[in-house]
């Protein structure tokens, strides 16, 4: 039986693709219940791993569980805020991933959000470490860049 240490680790440009992959699914599923078109914010736990550490400009939240995550306090509350507030569509303006190991990436993203009528509302930009395990790929942590502008990463 194969271990963990001793199993043929998948190459870096599967890696990549997986992820890129990843974030297509995501953005999708993200839009479709922050604009009503869906409502089961249980879908959202096919993307985000419990803990799941958030930091922003003036917060730093960590959802304990998947509950949590999906909750009024979590990711759940944001989906609700952004359908209230005329939330309208979001695409991937920018994602460059450092493959940290086999199974840790680093992901610099930038979304580009829209109102209702299309309209640009923001760019919002974030840092995510994921993490696979036995589930998949799953966002463990996001940082929000509080200049709205994604880095570059230097080694």
């Amino acid at each position: 039986m194969a271990t963990q240490e001793n199993a043929i680790a998948p190459n870096e440009s599967d890696i990549v693709s997986d992820v890129r992959e990843f974030f297509v699914q995501y953005g999708a599923t993200f839009v479709e219940l922050a604009t009503g078109k869906r409502s089961d914010v249980s879908a959202l736990l096919e993307f985000y791993g419990a803990p799941l550490r958030f930091v922003g400009a003036t917060f730093d939240m960590v959802m304990q569980n998947d509950a949590d995550i999906v909750g009024a306090g979590g990711m759940g509350g944001e989906i609700d805020h952004l359908h209230r507030d005329g939330f309208g569509a979001s695409e991937l303006d920018k994602c460059d991933i450092e493959v940290l190991n086999p199974r840790a990436v680093l992901v610099d993203a930038a979304w580009l959000r829209r109102d209702e009528s299309g309209a640009l509302t923001s760019r919002f930009c974030v840092i995510y470490l994921m993490i696979h395990g036995i589930n998949g790929w799953r966002v463990t942590s996001a940082i929000s860049l509080a200049d709205e502008s994604p880095r570059t990463h230097a080694r």
